[in-house]
């Protein structure tokens, strides 16, 4: 299946589940428009690093530095299996890789704060390119 219909499953499949779950309380556009936003965000950690913060369970704000990009992690923690198809209770949650406390960390997408920096890499060579925000 091409990359396209891959990520267009993957969009639809969190908006469907959005929709039964809240905070989209069956608001089929509002459940569209946040599963495009999660998307954006792993292609964000996938494409190179990403200052965001988000509340944790707690109730304290979190600022992180992550990625998903595997030329950014250490070789021993790349993670053996590339399948993004998350199990039903796990559409929400976004998995990164913290680079300030070197390890898997995760979130759900309506805790995320904001995004403050966003550095793309086009080849494992270049430098950062700057802010997408």
């Amino acid at each position: 299946m091409p990359n396209d219909l891959k990520k267009l499953k993957r969009i639809m499949r969190q908006a469907n589940y959005l929709t039964n779950q809240s905070p989209a309380n069956g608001n089929k556009a509002y459940a569209m428009r946040v599963a495009w936003e999660i998307e954006k965000i792993r292609e964000y950690l996938r494409s190179g690093l990403v200052a965001f913060s988000y509340a944790k369970v707690n109730g304290d704000c979190r600022t992180a530095l992550g990625t998903t990009n595997p030329l950014l992690i250490p070789a021993a923690a790349i993670p053996k299996s590339t399948d993004l198809d998350l199990p039903k209770e796990r559409l929400g949650l976004i998995t990164y890789y913290d680079l300030d406390k070197d390890g898997w960390r995760s979130f759900y997408f309506y805790s995320l704060d904001r995004i403050d920096h966003v550095w793309t890499f086009n080849s494992p060579s270049t430098t950062p390119a700057g802010s997408l925000s």
